[in-house]
């Protein structure tokens, strides 16, 4: 049954790459169409939905191909050749969509303006000044986990920042600086869509602090320089009777994580997790994980769980060697990370490193003497053999 299981997921999935002239067709594979949908369906069409907006797009199905309405689906999500799509199944032939770009990193869209809740209102739309030169923001929850924070229309309207895409600059208070980006989308939103989550954490935001930005335009690129900061205040956390029972497992839970590098780890770029660690804070799910360096630079990984053992490890490629490199860590040595929970987002913050011990000079000498006292055994049993010989030549 156990193997059953495993061949057959509740969820089946299939991947494929983008070719030059994906945009008139997709392929589906022969194998999942014949096991997922032949004689599956009644209709001759799809459901795709995905994670940049509600919409749910219905696309024609030719054969194993997704036809009419493939096209509007791609545009809308700004698919490029050489990006890879998942699709995975959800029944009633519903497929979740998620993309790819050639980086591996998976594509972060910024909110869509179809239907906006009114408690995410301020987060798209925010708020600008009647000089129409500042704008203010909230971090939110949203805002951080689709690493994009909406720009009022009126303000990139007045300042011309309402058409395609634009390179801009994100200032905090401290003077550091983050290339961004601005992109105007086909519902006519305009979102800071880049490098938006790494200047939050740089400049210690958190969720529910208030922002704002006054835009400087005397030099080529303009600049979102953050002018007043308005930090929320720490809610006072109170236990129930249960809960009070049951502090002392509380303060248990570790909320650091020491690991030590191989060779082979930042080869395969795969890393281990402590599994008092996982247990402890639930980290027992595959999803996304950022790992923020020294400098407080972000990178973007995936925690997964090995099939047997039922573990958890960091999957981050070329991107976890990098990560160690980016904090003088090299092989052997530990480094300690902390847990930190933004929202739905998980991050492991660099805090310190453990160089590698060295091995103590006296192993050396031992070898050395164990060494002269091979060779002043095997002179002393030549000497003996010598002797022993000469004797027997005598009688």
């Amino acid at each position: 049954m156990e193997k059953a299981s495993l061949l057959t997921p509740a969820n089946p999935h299939f991947f494929q790459p983008l070719l030059t002239g994906f945009q008139s067709h997709l392929n589906i594979p022969v194998t999942f169409f014949s096991k997922h949908i032949e004689g599956k369906h009644e209709g001759r069409t799809v459901k795709l939905r995905s994670d940049s907006s509600d919409r749910t797009w219905i696309v024609k199905i030719e054969g194993h191909r997704l036809t009419q309405g493939w096209k509007d689906f791609a545009k809308a999500h700004d698919l490029r050749v050489g990006d890879v799509v998942i699709f995975r199944h959800e029944g009633d032939m519903l497929f979740h969509v998620t993309a790819f770009g050639t980086c591996c990193c998976e594509l972060q869209y910024a909110l869509s303006g179809i239907q906006v809740k009114d408690e995410e209102e301020s987060d798209v739309i925010g708020e600008s000044s009647p000089n129409l030169t500042c704008f203010s923001q909230t971090v939110t929850d949203s805002n951080l986990f689709k690493g994009a924070v909406g720009v009022p229309l009126d303000f990139a309207r007045q300042n011309g920042l309402n058409k395609g895409r634009r390179v801009i600059v994100l200032r905090n208070q401290e003077g550091k600086s983050w290339e961004s980006e601005v992109k105007c989308t086909s519902s006519g939103q305009v979102f800071i869509c880049r490098n938006w989550r790494s200047f939050c954490t740089a400049s210690e935001l958190v969720v529910g602090d208030s922002l704002q930005f006054k835009l400087l335009q005397n030099t080529d690129t303009p600049v979102f320089q953050l002018c007043s900061l308005s930090k929320v205040k720490p809610k006072k956390e109170t236990l129930s009777e249960s809960e009070e029972d049951d502090v002392v497992d509380k303060t248990e839970t570790p909320r650091y994580v020491k690991i030590t590098t191989t060779a082979s780890s930042l080869e395969i770029g795969k890393q281990h997790l402590p599994v008092h660690f996982t247990r402890g804070n639930k980290l027992n799910k595959p999803g996304k994980i950022v790992l923020v360096d020294k400098d407080k630079v972000e990178w973007s990984m995936k925690l997964n769980q090995d099939s047997r053992s039922g573990t958890m490890y960091i999957m981050g490629g070329t991107a976890w060697k990098s990560f160690c490199a980016a904090n003088g860590v090299v092989v052997g040595e530990s480094l300690t990370l902390e847990l930190i929970r933004r929202g739905m987002i998980l991050l492991l913050k660099f805090c310190s490193k453990v160089k590698c011990m060295e091995q103590p000079p006296f192993k050396t000498k031992a070898r050395k003497h164990k060494r002269a006292r091979v060779q002043r055994l095997t002179r002393e049993s030549r000497s003996k053999d010598d002797v022993s010989s000469q004797e027997g030549i005598v009688k």
